[in-house]
């Protein structure tokens, strides 16, 4: 067993609680206080399956990357808060601040990808510009075969075919459409894109790898990172939210 808050103080070494943005809640959604932990599940988002999976792992401590709680609450009866509790267990996460950190969950995505030599803009952004040219095509093909996807949404209203300078946002990206518009971009990969900031598009091409799936190569990271404690973590398994019929 490790002690909880050498575990904590690790994550928030890597990733500071005051990178956090002020509307989110980054940091203990559930603490009961355990001054040592046995087992941790990393997972994307708390969910029953989730729980579920630590449960039956022995896991006292879950860390996720969106946080379990967002808004205040009046009082608790959330089943789902109300079942962690009862099996005795942690809940922290590590949402924004991980998402600007170095060694982000951008960068974790385009590690994944092979895209090196990145620069940070509008915080969460990276911008690479490749050695060559490539075509758009081929980089839809090697996103693919690199995340195991079946399929993207390509957004090219100027039928962009060959690109050399790539944008990179793991998650939402969607408000960042606007503000790439100031920089040398051929293709800006990211999640999320809704139907109205789709037709915003303009100038470059837009690859669409949804918000899950961009988001799961950093779980690797915090695993690794959490595992350096000498604690054991495991990786939940986790599906995306709906199927296609």
């Amino acid at each position: 067993m490790i002690k909880t808050d050498y575990i904590i103080s690790k994550i928030e070494k890597y990733a500071s609680l005051e990178l956090a943005e002020p509307w989110d809640n980054s940091g203990w959604q559930i603490d009961l206080g355990h001054d040592y932990t046995n087992k941790v599940l990393v997972a994307l988002s708390m969910t029953k399956d989730v729980l579920e999976q630590a449960i039956t792992n022995d896991c006292d401590l879950i860390i996720t990357h969106h946080p379990m709680i967002f808004n205040s609450i009046k009082k608790i009866d959330n089943s789902l808060i109300t079942e962690t509790i009862k099996n005795n267990i942690c809940v922290y996460s590590a949402h924004t601040n991980l998402d600007k950190t170095y060694g982000s969950t951008t960068d974790a995505l385009c590690g994944v990808l092979g895209l090196q030599n990145l620069v940070t803009v509008e915080d969460y952004v990276k911008i690479t510009h490749l050695k060559d040219e490539l075509a758009l095509s081929q980089l839809v093909d090697n996103i693919k075969q690199a995340l195991n996807l079946e399929q993207v949404k390509l957004i090219n209203p100027n039928n962009i075919d060959i690109v050399k300078n790539i944008a990179i946002c793991a998650g939402a990206g969607g408000s960042f459409i606007d503000k790439l518009k100031n920089y040398d971009v051929d293709v800006f990969i990211t999640g999320d894109i809704k139907f109205h900031k789709a037709l915003e598009v303009e100038g470059f091409a837009v690859i669409d790898i949804g918000h899950f799936e961009s988001e799961l190569p950093v779980l690797p990271l915090i695993q690794g990172l959490i595992a350096k404690t000498k604690v054991e973590v495991i990786v939940a398994k986790e599906e995306k939210p709906w199927v296609r019929v």
